[in-house]
């Protein structure tokens, strides 16, 4: 009877601990409503990735191949992310590679497997909307850049220069410069190139692009912000 007494007290304290951290994790879970987050990363390993790519290169919907293959390997909040990728402009298949934080909105560093042109990307995510894809070049107000002068003089030398997304400006080791607004508000600085349209061209100039949100994380547009020649 003696050791029953002493057990109870015991089993009790188990039970309360358990109970308080399943609180914690449940305040966590409320306290972290992202639409994105850390689960969403998938990293594939090299043999899976290239099974993937094979069995959809023949495929006539390669990003729908992709992500119904891609089921078999990654976690399923990582398949939501590349279907929600599907649905962006351009649509492609894809998967975030890393998520950092940047405050209200955080970027997704995106990976193209497979596909033609850039292979990396970003996207801006848990904001309103859920997802901002920062390579959707019709995002761009890209009439106010060819207003300026800069752009005018390199249009009249290159008649078919325009905006480009390259993986340079995309590694992902690099960060968009982010700049304080005022009030809670943000601005994530986006470059890209202005080149001629073809792959191997390089690039004549860069443009950069001020995507803006408010405090509470609203996408209020994107806005041009400078021009600068390369030499060339």
């Amino acid at each position: 009877m003696g050791f029953a007494k002493l057990r109870l007290p015991a089993v009790l304290a188990l039970v309360c601990i358990a109970a308080f951290v399943n609180f914690l994790q449940v305040k966590a879970n409320e306290e972290t409503d992202d639409a994105v987050s850390p689960s969403a990363i998938w990293t594939p390993d090299d043999d899976d990735l290239a099974d993937i790519v094979q069995a959809c290169q023949t495929e006539t919907d390669y990003s729908r191949c992709f992500i119904d293959q891609m089921g078999n390997f990654a976690p399923s909040e990582a398949v939501s992310f590349s279907q929600s990728l599907l649905e962006q402009t351009p649509s492609r298949a894809g998967y975030l590679e890393d998520l950092r934080e940047a405050g209200s909105i955080d970027l997704g560093i995106v990976a193209y497997p497979g596909a033609a042109g850039f292979t990396q990307g970003w996207v801006l995510v848990n904001g309103t909307p859920a997802l901002v894809n920062v390579d959707d070049l019709k995002l761009l107000p890209q009439s106010a850049m060819e207003k300026e002068p800069q752009f005018k003089a390199l249009h009249v030398k290159y008649p078919r220069i325009g905006l480009a997304v390259e993986d340079d400006y995309r590694k992902a080791d690099m960060m968009p410069e982010i700049l304080p607004l005022g009030k809670g508000s943000q601005r994530f600085l986006i470059d890209y190139a202005l080149k001629e349209p073809c792959q191997t061209c390089p690039a004549i100039a860069h443009a950069s692009f001020g995507f803006d949100f408010d405090p509470s994380g609203k996408f209020l547009g994107a806005k041009f912000i400078k021009l600068i020649p390369l030499d060339r």
